[in-house]
């Protein structure tokens, strides 16, 4: 997005038609304002020509943080402070306080100081987040705040939000979640005073949703909701523990366990998650337990997981849904969405699929046919903190861990017995029934929250297949 003049905006507002002014905005890749938040802007704008001569140039309107959708009326990017400014027909004092202090949240990752403020139309009213309270200042004091800043010039405000430092994970960021360092997007916070108001009933629940959607943070929020109001509950996770796990068992406390160790006695509440990883013997036991404690069951899973596997055993979620009764939320806006990974795994796995230009300034590729070549850059990226994983040595400790966890930079083999088919789909030979080699290449890409390095050993057919996507030649 670029910076406009709000004076710009209001008078093309004024004077053009409604296809021309959207035309206009687009310009500035803003989205299309609705008319009362253009009345509002417009009331700000006269109060602070009424108070001066404001400077009323480098605002963004509208700016969404990709991947989370979260959006801010008006900001002003300085390299003294960072200037955010509400739009409000009418509110209340304690939703404009809790919306600032959101706001400030997401906008303390640019590391100065955020001077926050809130306008109210119906009454032309002013108010400005001090700390955690809410105090009403004049229009005077917003314009002496708007002269005195330093403006950061910026060709486009995307290249300063990194939308990494929002998502938080329960496993890579424990400590944070415990915090409460974090919010719920809409559709979860509905979710979660559903499935609350549910579980009160005795009425268990199943939450899917893809990689991304934000499944695993809404279930981990229930557990901490129950903790904190003495609820007994045991979370069972469908694969080994991670670090973060165990932190936050042997920190915080928590009750999370392997199905193997799934106890239920004097519990009220069981958690699965990662269910959609349950053998169908698993189930059966899970089944046996919760019948014979009557206790009632949040099962949090991936319907899909299997999107690109042949011949798993078992569909989850039809069991659930047939032995149990439960209601089903299904989570869909993607939040967590690493567009630059997906649109190459995409077109990774389908060489048919045509995306159009894209960039892939993250990924790179090695390609080795040298064992000792290979074992010296296997252990180099090990060195240096990359996680390296090869999709048919399921048994490393790193690999098992994949599936369910996010890294930063990851180093993923791709070796002969991968290649493609007559009809330009990815496939892979598999060496047992229990590991699908192109699941594991698929959840490793897409968790990639950074860096992805594709090491290519003796397959120069995937080789050149990958050149030609990275130099985006589709």
């Amino acid at each position: 997005m670029k910076s406009i003049h709000l004076q710009s905006l209001l008078d093309a507002y004024k004077d053009l038609s409604e296809s021309a002014f959207l035309q206009y905005v687009q310009q500035f890749d803003m989205e299309k304002m609705r008319t009362n938040e253009l009345d509002d802007l417009n009331l700000l704008v006269e109060e602070l020509i009424k108070a001066g001569e404001p400077p009323l140039h480098h605002f963004f309107v509208g700016y969404k943080i990709k991947q989370i959708s979260k959006e801010f009326d008006l900001l002003r990017i300085g390299k003294n402070y960072i200037v955010n400014i509400e739009l409000k027909s009418e509110s209340t004092k304690n939703r404009i306080r809790k919306q600032l202090q959101q706001n400030v949240y997401y906008l303390k990752f640019l590391e100065v100081d955020i001077l926050s403020f809130t306008f109210v139309s119906s009454t032309k009213t002013l108010y400005q987040l001090k700390g955690d309270r809410l105090i009403k200042v004049s229009v005077v004091h917003l314009l002496q705040v708007i002269e005195n800043q330093q403006i950061r010039m910026l060709t486009n405000i995307d290249d300063v939000f990194d939308p990494i430092n929002y998502l938080v994970s329960p496993f890579e960021l424990p400590h944070s979640f415990i915090n409460g360092e974090y919010f719920l997007t809409s559709p979860q916070m509905t979710f979660k005073r559903e499935i609350l108001n549910l579980v009160e009933r005795n009425t268990s629940v199943v939450i899917d949703g893809a990689p991304g959607t934000g499944k695993t943070l809404l279930t981990y929020d229930l557990v901490k909701t129950w903790r904190k109001a003495g609820k007994r509950v045991v979370l069972v996770h469908g694969n080994v523990l991670n670090k973060g796990q165990r932190i936050l068992n042997e920190q915080y406390g928590w009750a999370i366990q392997t199905v193997s160790e799934m106890s239920l006695e004097s519990i009220d509440i069981v958690v699965i998650d990662e269910a959609q990883k349950l053998s169908y013997e698993q189930l059966q036991h899970i089944r046996g337990k919760l019948l014979e404690s009557k206790t009632p069951a949040v099962f949090s899973l991936d319907a899909g997981h299997y999107l690109f596997g042949e011949g798993h055993r078992i569909d989850v979620r039809g069991y659930i849904e047939k032995h149990f009764d439960t209601k089903i939320y299904e989570l869909k806006m993607v939040m967590r969405y690493n567009k630059e990974m997906q649109s190459f795994v995409q077109q990774l796995f389908d060489q048919r699929l045509v995306i159009g230009k894209q960039h892939f300034p993250n990924i790179s590729i090695h390609y080795f046919s040298t064992k000792a070549a290979f074992t010296q850059h296997m252990e180099e990226c090990r060195r240096t903190n990359w996680l390296f994983v090869d999709c048919y040595h399921f048994e490393r400790p790193t690999t098992r861990d994949i599936l369910g966890n996010e890294f930063n930079r990851v180093c993923v083999i791709i070796d002969s017995h991968f290649t493609y088919k007559a009809n330009g789909r990815l496939s892979a030979a598999r060496k047992s029934a229990a590991i699908d080699p192109l699941q594991v290449l698929y959840h490793t890409i897409i968790r990639t929250r950074k860096k992805l390095q594709l090491v290519i050993v003796d397959n120069v057919t995937i080789l050149q297949s990958i050149i030609h996507l990275l130099k985006n030649e589709n």
